[in-house]
């Protein structure tokens, strides 16, 4: 009985492991940030945006993934749809550098060796750290580095033998009022401005074009 349990566990594990398909792609797209300064809409790219994504299919609806992203972040009170902001005219341009690991999960199952299976809707939920330029105590720039928290929705589909690409969203919300140059601990109206209680989001916005290798992900029984 115990070599029969001991057997079943193996072919599970030998199927699990056999089902495995590796994706590594890059991220091309957009990005825009949401706070105290410019334009008041949610998704509004105005930044180009670029990075790298790798992915683990684990089961065909789970997803592990990974990423990292590099934008120049900026916005110009011009661009916002309050007459306040337009005569305040703040604008600011920060470089941001993001890591991220997490998981994918299809609402449908997916495959790109699978026919019938090909195309998913699917949403992102990651953890990471993000680095970016801050105003220190004495008015001048530095780099630090703080959490966030990449969530999103995507949709993916085939494009072609071992490629597939998809179109997505996902929002970072910072847990720091400090992304466009706010400091309200300085004593200064330069640095000081907007609500200190609100804190700063940015949002990424494009395409992953991914390539597929290792074994097909056959999924014994999944299908």
């Amino acid at each position: 009985m115990r070599k029969r349990l001991l057997f079943n566990i193996f072919i599970l594990i030998t199927s699990i492991s056999s089902a495995q398909l590796y994706e590594a792609g890059v991220f091309l797209g957009g990005s825009n940030y949401i706070g105290d300064i410019g334009s008041e809409y949610y998704i509004q790219p105005n930044r180009i945006a670029i990075g790298g994504v790798a992915k683990f299919n684990y089961t065909p609806r789970i997803t592990f993934r990974a990423t990292g992203l590099y934008t120049r972040l900026s916005d110009n009170d011009s661009r916002a749809q309050s007459s306040v902001r337009q005569d305040r005219g703040l604008q600011f341009r920060n470089s941001i550098l993001e890591a991220a690991l997490g998981v994918e999960f299809s609402f449908f199952k997916y495959s790109l060796n699978k026919t019938g299976f090909t195309q998913a809707p699917y949403i992102i939920a990651q953890v990471g750290a993000v680095n970016y330029s801050t105003i220190g105590p004495d008015g001048g720039k530095k780099r630090t580095t703080s959490v966030v928290f990449p969530i999103g929705l995507g949709y993916k589909m085939k494009l072609m033998e071992n490629v597939g690409i998809a179109l997505e969203t996902s929002f970072r919300y910072t847990f720091k009022d400090v992304i466009d140059g706010n400091n309200h601990e300085i004593d200064d109206s330069r640095f000081t401005f907007g609500n200190p209680n609100s804190d700063d989001w940015y949002v990424f916005t494009g395409i992953t074009i991914v390539y597929a290798f290792g074994r097909p992900g056959c999924y014994t029984g999944a299908f």
